[in-house]
């Protein structure tokens, strides 16, 4: 497997000055970590939001502020950037994502979260399919059982109750979690080829040309604290997205993708703290489950790869 240049991420030019440098898998695990507790964060922010912005309008701020923050690349890129290939594969990425963005930000507004992070973790699923189809990836019978027993586990933790008057908003949480594991396999199928830069900049620009229009048509003038919240949603979902980008070249979707899983902790810790929210004795056993579901993929993959630390 050939090395990452030390320039390429400045986290393992620091690993590598202090003697712990890490295997590519292991980095995409750890930037896969940090990305899921980014996202989670953002769900928090947009579900203050919906009670008074629409999702169309937090979605156009979210693009907005990912463009922005993205436009010294751009410049530098341009070249690249107006000499795009596989073009179909990009416009499917691109309507993936829309699709995951919007319709997640309507689950997780109108459903309990617990209820909205289930449903999310059906993208797990939805990607070793997808994966293996696509990509020749190996999604062996070892492999889809553990992906099965986390996702047991994530059913533990959560213990949802989909009553009947959400059944419109459990559906639109699959379709969701079905657009982000297009999104998911697309990328890595791209980043063969492209550049980080290309795949962050026809998301972030042609996501928000699709939001444009029925954000206008409902649009609320937001005040001071909820423009603030909303450029924080567009800061850190950038962020999030950069880095989930860089963890998916690094390492398997499947892999990365059983990282996704963390988000059920990351939700327990938030709900904790903000809405003193007490996981009871099944949950707890859901997190040990969870966590060795997330473990087994990585020291299987490190084993089947040989990967030899970074010099």
């Amino acid at each position: 497997m050939n090395q990452i240049r030390s320039n390429q991420l400045p986290f393992i030019w620091i690993k590598n000055k202090f003697g712990k440098a890490l295997s590519q898998p292991m980095q995409g695990v750890m930037l896969a970590l940090v990305s899921t507790g980014l996202f989670v964060l953002v769900g928090v922010l947009v579900r203050i939001l919906s009670e008074r912005i629409d999702l169309f309008q937090i979605l156009l701020f979210r693009q907005i502020i990912f463009v922005a923050l993205l436009t010294p690349a751009i410049v530098v890129s341009i070249d690249t950037l107006i000499k795009p290939r596989l073009i179909h594969l990009h416009t499917l990425r691109i309507l993936g994502a829309f699709m995951a963005l919007y319709l997640g930000f309507v689950t997780v507004s109108n459903i309990p979260l617990a209820d909205a992070t289930a449903l999310g973790f059906t993208q797990v699923l939805f990607v070793a399919l997808i994966s293996r189809i696509c990509l020749a990836e190996s999604v062996g019978f070892s492999r889809m059982m553990i992906v099965l027993v986390g996702f047991f586990g994530v059913m533990l933790i959560v213990q949802p109750t989909f009553e009947s008057s959400t059944a419109l908003y459990t559906l639109a949480g699959l379709c969701g979690a079905l657009g982000a594991a297009i999104a998911v396999v697309c990328v890595r199928s791209l980043s063969r080829t492209e550049s980080r830069i290309v795949l962050l900049t026809y998301q972030a620009v042609f996501v928000g040309l699709i939001a444009l229009i029925p954000s206008l048509y409902s649009w609320q003038w937001p005040s001071f604290y909820e423009l603030m919240l909303l450029i924080l949603v567009g800061i850190i979902s950038s962020v999030a997205q950069w880095v989930g980008v860089t963890a998916y070249q690094l390492t398997e979707a499947n892999v990365v993708a059983n990282v996704e899983y963390a988000k059920i902790i990351y939700s327990l810790i938030f709900g904790y703290l903000l809405f003193s929210e007490i996981p009871d004795s099944l949950a707890f056993l859901g997190v040990f489950i969870l966590i060795c579901s997330a473990v087994i993929p990585l020291v299987l993959s490190l084993r089947s790869n040989k990967t030899k630390p970074l010099t």
